[in-house]
């Protein structure tokens, strides 16, 4: 899955019991998808997790402007039915959305 928008709500960088970076923040989209022929406004908030390497790259500064995130959707926890994208590749686009 890849989802574009602005990083917002960015934690502190954590670590799990095993010692991996964990950074979690929220992804803001907002974009025209064409449905039945027409046009349809979307706007969400997607929760998302990014883990090792790349979770220590953000945590030294919230990205200014559009971010690509490509990664999977899996339930926030076992008895959750909330879904978060699991960002494994963040690309950085400094053109602000205004």
């Amino acid at each position: 899955m890849r989802l574009s928008g602005v990083a917002h709500d960015v934690r502190e960088l954590r670590y799990t019991p095993a010692g991996i970076p964990v950074l979690e923040f929220r992804l803001r989209h907002a974009s025209v998808q064409e449905e039945a022929g027409g046009p349809r406004r979307v706007a969400l908030d997607m929760p998302a997790i990014v883990f090792g390497a790349l979770a220590q790259r953000l945590a030294q500064g919230t990205p200014e402007g559009r971010i690509v995130a490509s990664g999977f959707l899996a339930p926030r926890s076992l008895r959750s039915t909330q879904l978060v994208l699991h960002a494994q590749d963040i690309a950085i686009h400094q053109d602000r959305i205004g």
